[in-house]
Order: C-alpha cells, then sequence, then structure tokens
C-alpha cells in the first residue's frame, strides 16, 4: 500500500553539545531529499538537549529543545527532578507525535533511561550506533537494549552482519556540496597564497575550548599562518581578532574546508570525519570523553599519514610543517555514509524499487547545484523529471487488471513503469545555451505540471526540443510565463506539444506578444491547444480576424 506521509522522530539527546545533532540533521536531509523527489511528505521532528538547537532550525527541521543536564546544574535545578522532568517530556512528546520511525543516536536506552518505556510506541525504530569505548558497549544496560531496535546503523566503515548495517562515515555535506578553493578562501578573507589553519575544538562546549583556543591563535599568527577559527556556538571564552584571523561564524563550516591547507582540531567524531573528508590534514589534540575514544580515531589518521599527534599545544606549530597530505586524509574518508544512511531508514518504509529511483536522481552533477540554485528548485527539477514512482505505477496497473476482470473497458496498462528521466541532462542543455539555471528549471517544472502524465523521459525530450527553440528569445522570464499560460493537458503529450510550440514561435519575435496572442485566440472558441498552436504557426488567426480586438 503507498504511503502519502511519514512522521519521522529524530532522538538527538546527549549533552549540550553539537556532535550527535549534527551526524542526525546529516541522515534527515538525505531523508527529506529522497522523500521529496517521490512526492511522500515527511513530517521531521528533532528531540534534542543541545544549546546550538539553532542548529536544525537551519537546517528546515523543527527542534524542541530539552534544557541539557550543564544548563540544569548552572541553573541550580536538583539533578533527581530535572531527570524525572525529562523523562516524562520525552515520553509525551513521542506520544504526541506518534512518529511511524524514530532514530535514536548512539545510546538506546536514551539518556535518561526513558526510552526504555518509549520504544513500545513505535512501529520502526533504528539506531545510530556511533561506536562507544568497548567498556561501553561490553555493558548490559547497552547491550541488552539492542534487540528492541529493528536496524542499528553504523555510522564507521565495516562489513555489514544481519544485526549492523555499517554506512561509513557521516558528514553534514557532500562533497559537490562544498565551495572551490578560491571560492572558500575569498568567503574567508585570505588573500595571495598565505596558507591557512583552521583551529577549532569542536562546538565549543568544552570547559578547556576557552583556554586552549586563544593561546593557540596567538601562537599560530606569529608562524605567519592565517588563522581561521571554528570555535562552535557553545564556545564563550574570549575572541581574538586582527589581522590574520578570521573568526567563523558559519554553523555547517565543512562548506569552507577547501580553502584550508591544515587544521589543529579535538578528536571528535563530526571534526574528524568532515576533515578528512574534506582533505585537510590536522594535528590532533585529543580530549577525554566518558564514552568517545579520541585517541584510538586519531591514531587512525597519524597512521595513514592524514594527520599529527600533538602531545602539548606548544608542538602545534611545528607539527603543521609536517602535518600530513590531502589525498591520505580523503582516503580515510572516501565518501559520505549519511546518503546510505537514510536509505536504510526509508528501506522499511518505502518501497526498494522507489528509493533506487530517487537515488538514480542525485548525479554529481545535480548535487553540485546546491552552490548555486536554491535547493528547493532542484527539488521541483528531480520530481518533474523522476515521473510516476514504480509503486505507483504498480498500483495503477493492478487497478486497472481489476477493472477489466470486472468487465470496464480501460486504456492500455503499460507494461513497465515509465522511466524517469536525466536531470543532469538538462542541466547540461541548459548550459550549453548559457539559459540561467534557476530559470530553466522553474520551466520544467512548469511543463511537469502541464502535463502530469508525462513520463520523465518525455519532459527530458520536450526540453531537448524546447530549448533551443526559446534561447533565441533569450527572455526565460517570459518562456515560463507563456508556459504557465497553456491549460494542463491529457491528451497532447509533452514532446508533442513542444514541437507545435516551435512551429509557431520560429513565426514570432517577443514572447510577450505570443502570449497575447495565445491567450486571445485560445480563450475566443472551444478549440485545444493543439488546434490554436497549429492555427498560430500557420499564421491564419490574424488572416481570419482572430486576433483583432473588437
Amino acid at each position: 500500500m503507498s504511503r502519502s506521509k511519514l512522521v519521522i522522530v529524530s532522538y538527538a539527546i546527549n549533552g549540550r553539545g553539537l556532535g550527535h545533532l549534527t551526524r542526525q540533521l546529516a541522515i534527515l536531509r538525505w531523508v527529506r531529499r529522497h522523500c521529496a523527489v517521490l512526492g511522500l511528505k515527511a513530517e521531521i521532528w528533532v528531540l534534542t538537549s543541545s544549546e546550538a538547537d539553532t542548529l536544525a532550525r537551519r537546517e528546515g527541521f523543527p527542534a524542541l529543545k530539552l534544557p541539557s543536564k550543564v544548563m540544569m546544574r548552572d541553573a541550580g535545578i536538583d539533578p533527581a527532578r530535572y531527570l524525572a522532568i525529562a523523562r516524562s517530556w520525552v515520553l509525551n512528546a513521542i506520544v504526541g507525535l506518534q512518529p511511524d520511525l524514530l532514530v535514536v543516536d548512539t545510546f538506546p536506552a536514551g539518556s535518561f533511561g526513558e526510552l526504555i518505556a518509549a520504544l513500545e510506541l513505535v512501529k520502526r525504530r533504528v539506531l545510530v550506533a556511533r561506536p562507544v569505548r568497548r567498556e561501553v558497549e561490553r555493558e548490559s544496560a547497552y547491550a541488552a537494549l539492542l534487540p528492541l531496535y529493528q536496524q542499528i546503523l553504523v555510522p564507521e566503515a565495516g562489513r555489514s552482519t544481519e544485526e549492523r548495517t555499517f554506512v561509513g562515515p557521516i558528514v553534514a555535506r557532500e562533497r559537490e556540496e562544498l565551495l572551490s578553493r578560491a571560492e572558500a578562501r575569498a568567503a574567508l578573507g585570505v588573500t595571495g597564497a598565505k596558507r591557512t589553519v583552521y583551529v577549532t575544538m569542536g562546538g565549543g562546549g568544552d570547559p578547556a575550548a576557552s583556554g586552549v583556543l586563544p593561546r593557540l591563535i596567538a601562537d599560530l599568527v606569529r608562524t605567519d599562518w592565517h588563522v581561521v577559527v571554528g570555535a562552535g556556538p557553545l564556545y564563550q571564552g574570549p575572541e581574538l581578532r586582527g589581522e590574520g584571523i578570521t573568526w567563523l561564524d558559519r554553523y555547517t563550516p565543512v562548506e569552507l574546508f577547501s580553502g584550508f591547507d591544515a587544521a589543529v582540531s579535538a578528536g571528535g567524531y563530526n571534526a574528524y570525519n568532515e576533515l578528512m573528508f574534506a582533505g585537510v590534514p590536522t594535528v590532533f589534540l585529543p580530549q577525554p570523553r566518558a564514552a568517545d575514544d579520541q585517541d584510538e580515531r586519531v591514531s587512525q589518521a597519524v597512521t595513514a599519514g592524514a594527520g599529527r599527534l600533538a602531545k602539548t599545544m606548544e608542538e602545534v606549530p611545528g607539527l603543521l610543517n609536517d602535518v600530513g597530505t590531502a589525498a591520505a586524509a580523503r582516503n580515510l574518508v572516501p565518501e559520505n555514509g549519511a546518503r546510505k544512511a537514510a536509505l536504510a531508514l526509508l528501506s522499511g518504509l518505502v518501497p526498494v524499487e522507489d528509493l533506487r529511483r530517487a537515488e538514480q536522481m542525485f548525479s554529481p552533477e545535480v548535487l553540485g547545484l546546491s552552490r548555486s540554485v536554491d535547493s528547493n528548485l532542484v527539488l521541483d527539477l528531480l520530481r518533474a523529471v523522476g515521473g510516476e514512482t514504480p509503486s505507483a505505477w504498480a498500483e495503477r496497473r493492478a487497478a486497472g487488471f481489476e477493472l477489466q476482470d470486472r468487465g470496464v473497458t480501460v486504456g492500455e496498462i503499460p507494461r513497465e513503469p515509465p522511466k524517469g528521466g536525466n536531470a543532469a541532462s538538462v542541466l547540461r542543455l541548459a548550459e550549453k545555451l548559457s539559459i540561467p539555471l534557476d530559470l530553466a528549471i522553474q520551466w520544467v517544472s512548469a511543463l511537469g505540471r502541464k502535463f502530469p502524465a508525462a513520463s520523465g523521459s518525455e519532459l527530458v525530450a520536450a526540453c531537448e526540443i524546447g530549448f533551443p527553440v526559446l534561447a533565441r528569445f533569450d527572455d526565460w522570464r517570459g518562456a515560463v510565463a507563456l508556459l504557465r499560460a497553456i491549460p494542463a493537458q491529457r491528451t497532447l503529450t509533452a514532446p508533442g506539444f513542444v514541437e507545435l510550440l516551435g512551429a509557431w514561435l520560429s513565426k514570432e519575435n517577443d514572447l510577450f506578444d505570443a502570449q497575447r496572442s495565445f491567450v486571445h485566440l485560445e480563450s475566443g472558441g472551444q478549440r485545444t491547444v493543439a488546434e490554436t498552436l497549429r492555427l498560430l504557426s500557420q499564421g491564419a488567426a490574424s488572416e481570419r480576424g482572430l486576433l483583432d480586438g473588437p
């Protein structure tokens, strides 16, 4: 049975930091993309205790915020009272939202043990099991709850088993979404060929950050590095600003990582994987954590030649002179596991053949559009050329056979699902003809709405016919307006329509006048669109006085 809406709740409650929230949002971005191109409404909620919950808002996800343990401690709230409030708050949120899918990060029981009562309320439960220290994983309270999840996703490289699916490290952006080196350095205010180092201690919530960052910045500026500081939204220490220092305010700095020659960082999951993914060799200052083994993670980069381990801050400037190679870093994190994780999440809720169709739509060229075109327009393009989903086709085909069995005459029942179109070919054609990509996408999307029964391949074929015709006018806003004036069609094919359109427009010099002629003629009688276009292309309309006003 097809679904029109999914309710998904992401549980990202684990302290006040950024790591768990960033990882979940990276996955949810891909869940939203896949659902959008399949015409499936995804209502996604985030439950978090991160003090940087506005990151969810910036990514377009509504977040329900629970104060962190640290905030409650600082406010003098009794821990037992906070625990009781937090447990009931999470349970009530899940009861009220009634999710089809609950995605939990790292700890199967939740941060307060409150999920034990909540798990049975949700049909599908998935754990994103970030690797934890071995002693934590062996604890009975951790291991005993794993069977309560239908799926366990491990955001590390590895061989999947029946119990666990390894999806690879998860980062916030794909490589195609990162700015080029020149673009990133311009955005950072770096001039010339000056060496640039990124300095970060994670989200900034660690108490040591306010002491470590200023010292590192001062030392590196003296050694002639341009220092880019990623203090994080939780940082509350002193801010050193001045010549050779860029204080980074972006919530997703990975977009700018191609502008860096090296980095200095703690060894947290997100910072480590983002830096390696972007090819930034790094001097690491691992931090002690109860569940996260940063030393083990950092040792992988050191062994691979992608980084160095600093035992003291004084060692950092010297280690940066021989920190490792970009290629070695990229080899450690060759791809982003967020995409694979999202497909795994949806595999229990969306037909596999539909997910395969959605996955094929996001080519590198399409992903690269996010740097210059609004993401909603990109999704509009993919929805248009994606066409009918295989599961919708199967339902329509089954319904047709059922009607035939009852003696009802129906049209031809398609033997195969309609093929999706290649969005990248549309983009290449638009670039070749110097068509603004945003307006080209608007035209294709409008064409899809006018021909709701058209397959994706038919819409692409229509673009191949129509773009060269319309490019002659160099008026793409007019081209979109003209198409919007056309009534929706269910008998005329999209390529057939564009051929008629081309025959008519070959005799026109201005799209505004052309639209006026079409509206006047089409509204003046009982003609079909095809008949109107043929009259216009033959020049018969003006000869018969059909375009003259009263």
